[in-house]
């Protein structure tokens, strides 16, 4: 299986770095342009379209979906990690109300979770998940997955190999942005 990895188009969180975690923010002028953009250059092979139901990444599906004439297929094991009680805040601002947290490695680790959020390793085996599904219903088909950046991030894991400690490092992935991977179907 063929996969196009995307990030959603901007929202005025990303404007501010803010996390959005689970926040259903909505695309903003930028983001819908961008949307739409990604409709056009990506490449024509695309047989299904499949997003995480939260409306940034859904609205940027949809827009594909309208120029390829193809429907949509949510998955919710695709949403972004819950970042918990840091969502909508941004790095600085988390810095600041949880210092021990933030200087000893939370948003860095895989198996401490942010107040209230989940683990690193919990959203990879959510996604691990999806792959599985993925495989064994679009075997031989090109398939775009329209997400968020931490799950463009675990995805590079599963299927580049991507080890734990190169997982955070590894350059994010801009809005509307997309990267191409194969993925055996057995």
């Amino acid at each position: 299986m063929k996969l196009y990895l995307a990030r959603h188009g901007e929202t005025d969180l990303n404007i501010d770095d803010r996390y959005q975690g689970r926040s259903n923010a909505l695309l903003n002028e930028r983001g819908l342009a961008q949307a739409e953009a990604l409709a056009a250059a990506l490449p024509p092979d695309i047989t299904h379209i499949v997003a995480s139901p939260l409306l940034r990444a859904l609205h940027t599906a949809q827009a594909v979906g309208r120029a390829r004439g193809l429907p949509v297929r949510t998955m919710a094991g695709l949403r972004e990690k819950h970042f918990g009680r840091f969502d909508g805040l941004t790095p600085d601002e988390v810095a600041a109300r949880f210092p021990v947290l933030w200087h000893g490695g939370v948003l860095t680790s895989w198996d401490q979770p942010p107040p209230g959020g989940e683990t690193t390793r919990a959203v990879v085996q959510r996604v691990s998940l999806c792959l599985d599904e993925l495989r064994a219903v679009h075997a031989g088909d090109t398939v775009l997955l329209v997400v968020h950046g931490f799950v463009v991030r675990a995805l590079r894991h599963l299927i580049d190999g991507l080890d734990e400690s190169e997982f955070f490092i590894a350059p994010r992935i801009g809005n509307a942005e997309f990267l191409v991977r194969e993925l055996p179907d057995t």
